[in-house]
């Protein structure tokens, strides 16, 4: 319908992309989101080229395209050759990358938008990248979440870190105690203690291993008594009774300091910020202190980041062992004689001393002064020890009421086909198209009801045959609803429930219930009842039963410009599209319709009376059927309803009315009038209808009414009640 002229509303935007993503090489590519909507996902462990086919990420061609290519996975590998697309794209001299992870996209970008979006990228850097063999690689991974995530033990964190001559400290075995950190990485991996954290260069490899050390509670410093750098946990694996004892007789010279530090202000609710690595969004565990709110009477709360932990457990963890800390916790500072030399940072030792009030209690060292050659003391700054991990979790995370939204493309949740009438092809073509259609020209148009909330629309494609289906064109959502009780032909106020998109529906359209064309006079969305004039168009009024859909369909069907012809059968898929994607033409139902030349038929007749009464139930004597002309032309785009006045007719047009007894025919006359005569023989059921002809078609639809007919008019009671004689007969007045 229409013209079939090709205009350009936009262009796709294809671009050759090289990123740089990291060092490498790398574990795995897992996922690849652009615009912050996932592109691809899946599993890459070596180079190699993957290709990405979302080409309605952001809505296809009608809003602004998606992502459409092959990637290029280049991992990083010592031995990795150039890459020849990459090469050809810059040209001249192009080095291979090794030992960075990059990647090379070249493809479709996006449409109508120029400017590209944002890339992101999930990838796991645990096993790979090492400088030399993968230290202790049966404890490097840390799996958590069922398997989803895939952590990094912090010790091995560490060990890359001072090892790595490329980026880290660099040093030598010689001079780390290796048997420290794998007492730590054994106690992390049975913890479950992984951590996802991304290193970049404007931070110093000292103060990324201070936040790895914050995050595992743990001290790392070179040992006095060996010389190397070693890492300990602070957790509570100790027996008290084994701890070394220092008093005034065993090594204990002074209490220098004895403070507490608690107060008013100390906070008694901790929150723990962390990033989820699988959605890459900031998330929160929260630890209350309950005594110490009762006490302070309300909640003084503080924040700590840690962004490298995974998951809401561990972070839940990790706030109930910072919640301890902000306790009343004694602080010291205690002077030994050379019998404390032993100590380092982070072990745990009990001091006792009755004269200062101080029966026996556990302290873990911190910072340790060995003293001079005039003062051989050792002074060590000390804490009570609050500080293990616990290993169980009293708080579960609170699952969230709001649904992420469902951008995955489903079938329309209602939809159909129809043939599209005259009236609808006036909406869309001029009169020059119209004269130069064939009788024979049919046309379809397809309705669909919203399947989700953010399903945007429909492309219609089509076929006859076994060809493939093509897009004919996009349509929006129809609102619509069913009808809550039976109606029949003279009802107009209707009561309806099931509503979806009805405040789209505009007063003065067309709607479509069953066959039936009417036009929407008023909708009252609270009450849901909808005032219709009836049988417009080529259609007839006629009784339909609850639950019948109403399709208010006249500014949101897809309609196929295709010209068929009578007799074609044409096959039909509605793909609905969604902010994010397409559905796949094998999820959607085929629907098919065979088109019989209705844009060309003569309107039915409107206003059909028999005997002066519309729709009578019981009839006698001789029957006067009358009814009004209706004119397509004359009438172009207007929605006339069937009790309007006549209009028209059409040039050459006549009607047919046909009695039936049954399946049988009584009397069939024809007529360019608006009267008929027709004489039935005997009592009984019987149907009449009316058609309209023209140039060998008939209308589209007919009027058609059933009725019981007496040859004279039955004895009825006061009360109106049939009279019957002995026998069950009627009795009818001589």
């Amino acid at each position: 319908m229409g013209s079939s002229k090709r205009v350009t509303v936009g262009f796709r935007y294809y671009f050759g992309i090289h990123m740089g993503i990291g060092r490498g090489p790398v574990d795995e590519l897992v996922e690849v989101r652009v615009g912050d909507r996932r592109a691809w996902s899946g599993s890459v462990t070596s180079s190699q080229r993957i290709s990405i086919n979302k080409g309605y990420l952001f809505g296809g061609d009608e809003a602004e395209g998606g992502i459409v290519g092959g990637l290029d996975v280049m991992m990083g590998e010592p031995d990795q050759a150039v890459l020849g697309r990459l090469q050809n794209m810059l040209g001249g001299l192009v080095p291979a990358f090794r030992g960075m992870f990059t990647l090379f996209f070249d493809g479709q970008i996006g449409a109508i938008n120029p400017y590209p979006k944002p890339w992101k990228f999930r990838y796991r850097r645990i096993m790979q990248g090492w400088d030399g063999a993968t230290w202790y690689p049966s404890k490097a991974r840390i799996e958590l979440a069922g398997g989803a995530i895939h952590a990094m033990n912090p010790a091995h964190i560490l060990v890359a870190c001072q090892t790595d001559r490329r980026w880290g400290r660099g040093l030598s075995d010689n001079r780390i105690d290796y048997q420290s950190y794998t007492e730590a990485a054994d106690r992390l991996y049975d913890e479950g203690f992984g951590l996802c954290l991304l290193w970049t260069r404007k931070e110093s490899v000292s103060a990324f291993m201070q936040t790895v050390i914050d995050h595992i509670g743990a001290v790392q410093f070179i040992s006095r008594r060996t010389g190397l750098m070693t890492l300990r946990l602070i957790r509570d694996d100790y027996v008290s009774n084994e701890l070394p004892l220092f008093d005034y007789a065993s090594g204990l010279l002074s209490i220098d300091e004895d403070t507490l530090s608690a107060g008013e202000t100390i906070p008694n609710e901790v929150v723990v910020d962390y990033r989820d690595p699988v959605t890459n969004e900031d998330r929160t565990a929260r630890e209350q202190n309950l005594a110490a709110i009762q006490s302070a009477g309300t909640v003084i709360s503080t924040s700590v980041a840690f962004p490298g932990l995974p998951t809401h457990e561990l972070a839940s963890r990790v706030a109930q062992r910072e919640i301890r800390v902000q306790r009343g916790v004694r602080k010291f500072k205690v002077r030994l004689d050379r019998r404390g030399a032993d100590l380092e940072p982070g072990a745990v030792f009990r001091i006792s001393a009755p004269d200062d009030g101080i029966d026996q209690i556990v302290l873990r060292a911190g910072r340790i002064e060995a003293g001079t050659v005039n003062d051989a003391a050792i002074t060590v700054t000390a804490l009570l020890d609050v500080f293990g991990l616990p290993s169980n979790v009293y708080t579960e995370q609170q699952p969230s009421t709001w649904q992420p939204p469902n951008r995955s493309a489903q079938p329309a949740l209602y939809e159909r086909l129809m043939e599209v009438p005259y009236r609808d092809l006036v909406q869309e073509t001029t009169q020059v198209q119209r004269d130069a259609l064939e009788p024979d020209s049919s046309f379809l148009s397809a309705l669909g009801v919203r399947p989700s909330g953010l399903s945007l629309n429909y492309s219609l494609t089509t076929r006859i045959g076994a060809a493939a289906f093509e897009k004919r064109d996009v349509g929006d959502w129809v609102p619509t609803a069913e009808l809550a009780a039976e109606i029949g032909p003279d009802d107009t106020v209707i009561a309806i429930s099931g509503g979806i998109d009805l405040d789209q529906v505009e007063t003065g359209l067309a709607a479509l219930i069953g066959e039936e064309i009417v036009r929407v006079d008023n909708l009252d969305t609270e009450t849901m009842v909808v005032t219709l004039a009836r049988g417009c168009v080529d259609t007839v009024p006629v009784r339909h039963p609850a639950g019948s859909r109403i399709w208010f369909y006249e500014t949101s069907a897809a309609a196929d410009p295709t010209e068929y012809v009578d007799g074609d059968t044409v096959e039909a898929k509605l793909i609905t599209r969604t902010t994010g994607e397409e559905l796949a033409p094998a999820l959607a139902s085929t629907l098919s319709l065979q088109l019989d030349q209705r844009q060309a038929r003569p309107y039915p007749p409107a206003r059909v009376r028999i005997n002066d009464e519309y729709w009578p139930v019981e009839l006698t004597g001789e029957l006067a059927v009358d009814w009004v002309h209706r004119d397509r032309l004359l009438q172009q785009d207007v929605l006339v309803p069937w009790t309007d006045a006549g209009i028209g007719p059409e040039p050459g047009t006549a009607y047919q009315v046909t009695l039936l007894q049954g399946a049988s025919q009584v009397q069939q006359e024809n007529t360019s009038g608006t009267t008929s005569t027709l004489t039935p023989t005997e009592d009984g059921q019987y149907t009449i209808t009316v058609l309209s002809q023209r140039d060998g078609l008939d209308s589209w639809q007919a009027f058609e009414h059933t009725f019981t007919w007496y040859r004279t008019e039955p004895m009825a009671t006061e009360a109106g009640e049939i009279m019957l004689t002995e026998a069950g007969e009627e009795m009818i007045v001589e």
